[in-house]
C-alpha cells in the first residue's frame, strides 16, 4: 500500500474492512479485505489468500462485495503474468501489482517501464500539453481528468502518464476527489494561470511536426488557420502574405498528382491527401501547411483557427519583436497583467 501512495503521490490510510462478516463464508475466507482511503477517496482492496479464481468468478465476488458496501473494489495482487493483466483490464477489474496499477475509478493506469512518465528534462508529451492547456483555458483552479481520454483520443494510461509528467515538472498537483457517486483524479495548478503558463514555457512542445507548401484548393480551404495567420486574428499583427494552415496528420511531399487523385477517390478527408513542396513556388496559389502532432482545433472555440496557446507554443522561439508583442497581447487578453 505504501508503494501505491508513493506512486500516486497521495496520502493513504488503510484499515480492516468490517463488511467481510456479511459476505458468504467462502468468499470472506478467500480474501484479506482492507478499506483504503486515498486523499479522501474510499475504496475496498481485496487480497486473495490463495490462487486468484477465474475472471468471471472475480466479477461475481466484486458484485457481492459491493452489495455489502457500495464502494469501488480493487484486487491487491502479487506477481502478474501479461495474460492475467490483459484479462483483468479487458474485464475492467481494478488491481494493483508490484509494477502495475490499474484503478480506472481514479483514472489511474500505470505499468512500470511501459507507462513511465517522461523524464522531467524533456518536452511535454502531446497528451500532457493538451491537458495543461485545457486546464489553462478553464477558469477554475481545478480540473477533472474524467473524459479527457475520449476528448483527446488517447488511452487512460496516457492521461495518467501525462498527469505524472506535469507533477514531476511541479506544474500541477494530482488530487483524488470523492463525491457521493464518484471518485476522480483532479488537476490543480500550483500558481495562477499566467504564472503557470510562464513556468511551463521551457517544456512546451512545438506542436508542428513538419511544414510544406500546398496548393490552394477545396481541401486546404477547410483547414484552420495557424502560425502567424492565427496570431493576426487575435492581435494587431498584420497577416502574412501566404496563409498558414494546420492539419493533424502527415503529408507526402512531392506526391504525384496521379497518386493523389487515385487516393482521393477513396478518402477525401484523409490527412495524407494533401501533397506539398519543400519551398514556395507561387505565393498566390499556395498556403504554408503545418502538420501538427495533435488536433489543432481540439482546444479551440473556433473550428477555423487553432487554439491560441498551441499557436504560441509553435512560435515561442520567434525573435521578431512584432511577433513577441502580439503574443503578449494574446496572453493579456486571456489573463491580464503580464510583463
Amino acid at each position: 500500500m505504501l508503494h501505491l501512495a508513493d506512486v500516486l503521490g497521495v496520502k493513504l490510510a488503510a484499515k480492516p474492512w468490517d463488511g467481510a462478516e456479511r459476505l458468504p463464508h467462502m468468499l470472506a475466507e478467500s480474501y484479506d479485505f482492507r478499506k483504503v482511503t486515498l486523499d479522501g477517496a474510499v475504496c475496498i482492496f481485496a487480497e486473495p489468500l490463495d490462487q486468484l479464481p477465474p475472471v468471471q468468478t472475480v466479477l461475481r465476488h466484486i458484485e457481492l462485495i459491493r452489495g455489502v458496501e457500495a464502494l469501488p473494489v480493487a484486487l491487491k495482487l502479487g506477481d502478474l503474468s501479461g495474460e492475467l493483466i490483459r484479462s483483468l483490464i479487458e474485464a475492467r477489474i481494478p488491481f494493483t501489482g508490484p509494477e502495475q496499477i490499474y484503478l480506472p475509478f481514479l483514472g489511474v493506469a500505470l505499468s512500470e517501464g511501459l507507462y513511465a512518465a517522461p523524464k522531467s528534462g524533456k518536452k511535454l508529451t502531446p497528451t500532457a500539453q493538451l491537458m495543461l492547456l485545457a486546464y489553462l483555458y478553464q477558469k477554475s483552479d481545478k480540473m477533472s481528468t474524467r473524459g479527457l481520454d475520449e476528448r483527446f483520443g488517447v488511452s487512460d494510461s496516457q492521461v495518467t502518464s501525462a498527469v505524472n509528467q506535469l507533477q514531476k515538472l511541479s506544474l500541477i498537483d494530482g488530487v483524488v476527489a470523492v463525491s457521493e457517486d464518484s471518485v476522480q483524479l483532479m488537476m490543480r495548478g500550483k500558481t495562477n494561470h499566467r504564472e503557470l503558463f510562464e513556468s511551463a514555457v521551457p517544456y512546451l512542445l512545438d506542436p508542428v511536426r513538419e511544414i510544406a507548401y500546398a496548393p490552394i484548393d477545396g481541401r486546404t480551404g477547410s483547414l484552420p488557420l495557424a502560425g502567424l495567420s492565427a496570431l493576426s486574428q487575435w492581435s494587431m499583427l498584420s497577416p502574412p502574405r501566404v496563409a498558414t494552415l494546420a492539419q493533424y496528420g502527415k503529408t507526402d511531399k512531392n506526391k504525384t498528382e496521379k497518386n493523389r487523385t487515385d487516393k482521393t477517390q477513396t478518402d477525401k478527408n484523409s490527412p495524407d491527401e494533401i501533397s506539398g513542396e519543400n519551398s514556395s513556388i507561387d505565393s498566390d496559389q499556395q498556403v504554408l501547411l503545418e502538420l501538427w502532432k495533435y488536433d489543432p482545433t481540439v482546444l479551440s472555440d473556433r473550428p477555423d483557427v487553432a487554439d491560441p496557446l498551441s499557436v504560441i507554443a509553435s512560435l515561442k522561439d520567434e525573435k521578431d519583436e512584432r511577433v513577441t508583442k502580439a503574443i503578449e497581447e494574446v496572453l493579456r487578453t486571456l489573463w491580464g497583467g503580464g510583463k
